[in-house]
């Protein structure tokens, strides 16, 4: 996040702006469901009470993208989810919100030699393992069969945009760029809309 956030902000306005104009036919990826439609912005005083029905702060650069651009909406995937959202893909358990996620490298609870003996790990009648419900981890958006993505708003990597794909065996891992590094919230969402943009734009000229 080279840029100021107000600077960012004001370009993740402006794209989001062209690619509504421009994906007038909801071609990308899950546009069809959230349709390029924002919530409201929240105020100072909105995402407080959020945040207490939460129980964790917010990483600022999602609380300024909330009080500027909107609350849940247009975004990667089916859309970002609301903080208060009732939707049944939203998975954020509010009991393990508070307690900090351990992880700062890519892992995979599946392949962990004694899954169920880590807390929150779920099992079937058989013992099976069938998911971790991870600590410290605030879902943004689903991406389809039961792949999620998350911010980390407690913990090690606080601040961080993960990738939750346990549903088909990859585990979870960190959102980088094209170099590589970690990402916030602000870079995840504007690097959506580029991405989404050069579809668009590269569908335009086939």
């Amino acid at each position: 996040m080279a840029d100021g956030i107000d600077i960012i902000l004001q370009r993740i306005h402006e794209k989001l702006d062209r690619l509504r104009t421009l994906d007038a036919g909801f071609r990308v990826f899950g546009s069809g469901s959230h349709r390029y439609r924002m919530g409201h912005a929240l105020t100072d005083g909105d995402l407080k009470f959020l945040e207490g029905q939460l129980g964790a702060p917010l990483p600022p650069d999602y609380r300024q993208f909330l009080m500027k651009i909107g609350h849940g909406g247009a975004g990667p995937g089916y859309g970002l989810f609301a903080l208060d959202s009732e939707d049944p893909e939203n998975i954020t358990s509010l009991p393990y919100l508070s307690r900090p996620f351990e992880w700062t490298d890519a892992f995979n609870p599946v392949k962990w030699e004694e899954p169920s003996q880590h807390e929150g790990v779920g099992s079937d009648e058989d013992g099976a393992f069938v998911g971790m419900t991870l600590p410290g981890a605030l879902y943004l958006c689903h991406c389809g069969c039961a792949l999620r993505v998350f911010i980390v708003v407690n913990g090690k990597s606080k601040g961080e945009v993960w990738h939750d794909w346990q549903a088909d065996g990859a585990g979870v891992y960190p959102a980088t760029d094209s170099q590589g590094r970690r990402v916030p919230f602000v870079d995840w969402y504007e690097e959506w809309l580029d991405r989404s943009l050069l579809e668009i734009g590269a569908a335009a000229h086939s």
